[in-house]
This record gives C-alpha cells, sequence and structure tokens, in this order.
C-alpha cells in the first residue's frame, strides 16, 4: 500500500512538472509577443501582465512541487 502511495505520490508531481514546464512555455510566449510589440502600447502591456501571471503561475506550482516533494 505504501508503494502504491509513493507511485501516486510521483505520478501527481510528475504531472504538476508538466504543467509547471507548460506555464513556462507560455510566459515565454508572452514575452515574446511583448517584445516584438511596441513598447506603452496596449498590447505590449497586455502581453507583459499576461507573461507576469504565467510565470507566477508556474512558480507557486514550482513551489507546491518542492514542498510535496520534501514531504515525502
Amino acid at each position: 500500500m505504501t508503494a502504491l502511495a509513493g507511485e501516486e505520490r510521483m505520478a501527481v508531481l510528475c504531472a504538476l512538472a508538466d504543467a509547471a514546464d507548460a506555464f513556462a512555455v507560455r510566459a515565454h510566449e508572452q514575452e515574446v509577443l511583448r517584445d516584438r510589440a511596441r513598447p506603452g502600447t496596449m498590447v505590449h502591456h497586455h502581453h507583459a501582465h499576461s507573461a507576469t501571471l504565467w510565470r507566477s503561475a508556474e512558480g507557486s506550482l514550482r513551489a507546491r512541487i518542492g514542498e510535496l516533494g520534501l514531504g515525502s
């Protein structure tokens, strides 16, 4: 039973890591779009804000992964 719980824990950690990686990709895409937009425009602001939100979500997930990983 403990081994199954350990396997389940690893599956959850891997799924969270995959999600964090996907968030990092989305953040990078938004950063590229931000860098292509003219500074001071609404488009620039939109992509900058979006990139910040994706990076924040990625950071939160990675922090949670660390917490769950240490608790094993």
